[in-house]
């Protein structure tokens, strides 16, 4: 008798336990592997994002440093001060000052007298992920037009991005260089893509015909 208590068979019941354990357990092996599968994908597709949205905002910041060298060479070539905005206007007095913030972009306007467009920023804001005033920031937004190209213009008809660039004019000064006619651009380009990025790119604008 004690010998049959011991080897007792499986009974219907048994059987049925052990199958409900069984799937439980199988079911949560493949959610913990679609769980994993999930999270490679979305990290992957935040990576490409983020490469490829940091590509575009590295040209666009170097695009903007090329503006300003192009506005100080046509002035040269207009025997003008290295500063001026507008190589082709007569006002001398518009021309970029220290402390200043900037929008510059192509100017695609056929009445314009001089292809690249500068516009002084008279908001007030501060910089950074927590101090940053989205409200002021959207007159800096970028836009594509119908040619899918970046403009500030971002009237109904064109397409809102996520990118907001602007440059700054700070002053030069260094102890081991004795430059007057001189400042620094910093070119900043922000996106709000999978959270906040910037990308910023600094340069030397030097009016080097009298250095």
């Amino acid at each position: 008798m004690r010998n049959k208590l011991l080897h007792k068979p499986f009974t219907k019941n048994n059987k049925f336990a052990f199958s409900i354990i069984e799937i439980i357990i199988a079911i949560f092996i493949f959610s913990m592997w679609i769980v994993s599968i999930y999270a490679v994908i979305t990290s992957t597709l935040k990576l490409n994002d983020y490469n490829k949205n940091y590509i575009i905002a590295s040209s666009l910041a170097s695009e903007q440093i090329e503006f300003v060298r192009n506005i100080r060479d046509s002035n040269y070539k207009q025997i003008k001060k290295y500063n001026l905005i507008n190589p082709l206007s007569t006002d001398y007095n518009n021309k970029f000052d220290i402390d200043k913030k900037y929008k510059i972009e192509n100017n695609y306007s056929t009445l314009a007298n001089f292809p690249i467009k500068v516009e002084n920023i008279t908001s007030w804001f501060e910089e950074g992920k927590e101090k940053i005033n989205w409200t002021s920031m959207q007159s800096y937004r970028l836009c594509l037009d119908s040619k899918n190209r970046y403009t500030y213009d971002c009237s109904s008809w064109n397409k809102k991005t996520n990118f907001y660039k602007y440059i700054s004019i700070e002053k030069f000064t260094n102890s081991n260089w004795n430059i007057q006619n001189a400042f620094i651009v910093r070119s900043k380009v922000i996106w709000t893509i999978w959270g906040y990025k910037e990308f910023e790119v600094k340069t030397i604008i030097a009016d080097f015909k009298r250095l």
